[in-house]
C-alpha cells in the first residue's frame, strides 16, 4: 500500500514504487491510503461473452430484447465498500455524483482513485470535488487497462450476464449490482496489480 503526495496526477509504473518506499512508514498509514479502482462500463442484458458447449446438438437461447439505458461506474475497493452507481450520461456532473457515493460509502481515510484518462476525470469540476472529499485520483497511462484491476471484474461480470434471462430493465440492474457486489468482494482481480506495487502488504481486508 502507497502513501503519496497529494496533487498526483498522473501515475508512473517505475517511479511509484520508489516514491511510496521514501514516504512509507506504518503499515496502518498505508492501508488507509490504499489505491482503489474506478472505471465506467456499459453491460447489457444480451451480452455474449460465454461461450456454452453441446456434443450432440446447437443449443440456443432465446432471450427478450432487454435494454439497458444506464451506464455503469463502477468502484472496486482493495479496502472499504465496492460501489456500482448507474448514470444516463458521463459527464463530469454525473463523475461528481459516483465520487459522492463513493465516499458516502468509504467516509475514513484519504482514496486514492486509479483510473483511466477520460475526459470527465481530468475535469476541473471532478477534480475540485474530489479534493474537497479526500480521494485523489492516479491516472494511468494511455492504453494500458491492464494497470487497472477492475476491467478483469467488468469481464467476469459480462461472463455471468451471458446465460442469465432478464425479464426487464429493472431484474437486470439488481443483477447486475448484486453480482458486481459479489465479485468485487475478492481480491483476486488485483491479485498481479498487488503483487507488482504492494508487495510489503500481507492483508488488505
Amino acid at each position: 500500500m502507497h502513501v503519496v503526495q497529494t496533487k498526483l496526477r498522473r501515475f508512473s509504473p517505475s517511479a511509484w514504487p520508489r516514491r511510496s518506499a521514501k514516504t512509507q512508514t506504518k503499515r496502518e498509514k498505508t492501508i488507509q491510503s490504499c489505491s482503489n479502482f474506478f472505471d465506467e462500463a456499459w453491460p447489457q442484458p444480451f451480452e455474449n461473452s460465454q461461450r456454452m458447449w453441446s456434443f450432440d446438438r446447437t443449443v440456443q437461447i432465446a432471450k427478450p430484447l432487454v435494454t439497458f439505458p444506464w451506464r455503469s461506474i463502477g468502484f472496486y475497493a482493495l479496502t472499504g465498500k465496492s460501489v456500482i452507481t448507474y448514470k444516463k450520461r458521463l459527464v463530469k456532473e454525473t463523475i461528481v455524483e459516483a465520487l459522492e457515493a463513493i465516499s458516502e460509502q468509504n467516509p475514513r481515510g484519504r482514496i486514492l482513485l486509479v483510473a483511466d484518462n477520460y475526459g470527465s476525470h481530468h475535469a476541473k469540476l471532478t477534480q475540485e470535488r474530489a479534493d474537497e472529499l479526500g480521494i485523489e485520483f492516479v491516472f494511468i497511462p494511455p492504453y494500458s487497462p491492464a494497470l487497472n484491476a477492475i476491467e478483469p471484474l467488468w469481464k467476469d461480470l459480462k461472463r455471468e450476464i451471458s446465460p442469465e434471462i432478464f425479464e426487464d430493465k429493472d431484474h437486470f440492474r439488481e443483477f447486475l449490482t448484486e453480482t458486481f457486489l459479489r465479485l468485487s468482494h475478492g481480491l483476486n482481480f488485483a491479485a498481479d496489480w498487488i503483487k507488482t506495487f504492494l508487495p510489503d502488504v500481507q492483508k488488505l481486508r
